[in-house]
């Protein structure tokens, strides 16, 4: 790997700490792209399983007294770890093109839900319902591209959650998923030791971003800061397509 390449997959990783550490979540959508950009999806999300288990990890022990009464969590968990073995299969069985299309398109639907902002609104037994399907979708969709976000966070931006239950609440799922997604990466060989020594090396650009992002959630508006990312995701989502349709 080049030093510029090696340099861009840092940057990568400490602007993908810094939306999380500014927004609590975040982090995939950021960083895979550029990294399967540039290294492949399995190579990324191989990458990345560490530094998702051990930031959600800390994010739960720090809202945990905003754990409450969430019956939707649950099923969307469990329901979600059935479709990450589907969704690892796919990982190692599609052709590379295929998953940077998949990720593409994925990128692309979550910029245009987050420039939209729609108003949906769920009551929680509606949640309770639907939360099978949507943990089913989001866990396929995890377990081959590593990004689950316009499924997931959409659902439960729709339940109206205050933001310390909200991050909780996909705090839990992202550290299920990351577990039991790290196990099936592993067995399926995509998750080999060198790869795991790359992902502890990755928790630093992350601690790093998270604390630049702690310090600029009170200096830029929500709304500035969700351009920059925007404008960096449309870019990554291009060179994604173009990757997918060898162009």
């Amino acid at each position: 790997m080049s030093l510029e390449i090696l340099l861009i997959v840092f940057l990568a990783l400490g602007l993908g700490g810094a939306v999380k550490g500014a927004i609590g979540l975040g982090l995939p959508i950021v960083a895979i792209p550029v990294l399967a950009a540039f290294l492949g999806v399995p190579h990324a999300l191989a990458i990345m399983m560490t530094p998702l288990a051990v930031t959600n990890a800390w994010q739960i022990w720090h809202y945990r007294h905003a754990r409450g009464d969430q019956p939707f969590l649950a099923p969307l968990v469990v329901s979600g770890l059935v479709g990450i073995a589907l969704g690892t299969w796919a990982l190692t069985e599609l052709p590379a093109e295929a998953l940077a299309l998949t990720l593409a398109t994925l990128v692309t639907v979550y910029i245009v839900l987050t420039l939209a902002k729609p108003h949906i609104a769920l009551s929680p037994k509606r949640g309770r319902r639907l939360a099978p399907g949507v943990g089913f979708v989001g866990g396929v969709l995890q377990g081959a591209t590593g990004i689950s976000a316009p499924v997931t966070v959409t659902f439960m931006h729709a339940l109206r959650l205050e933001r310390p239950p909200f991050i909780f609440a996909v705090s839990v799922m992202f550290l299920s998923w990351a577990l039991v997604q790290s196990a099936s990466l592993a067995i399926a060989g995509v998750l080999t030791p060198f790869r795991l020594v790359e992902g502890l090396v990755a928790l630093v650009p992350i601690a790093l971003g998270m604390r630049v992002g702690n310090w600029l959630a009170g200096k830029l508006s929500r709304k500035a800061f969700e351009r920059i990312i925007i404008g960096i995701l449309a870019v990554m989502a291009l060179r994604l397509f173009q990757t997918g349709l060898g162009l």
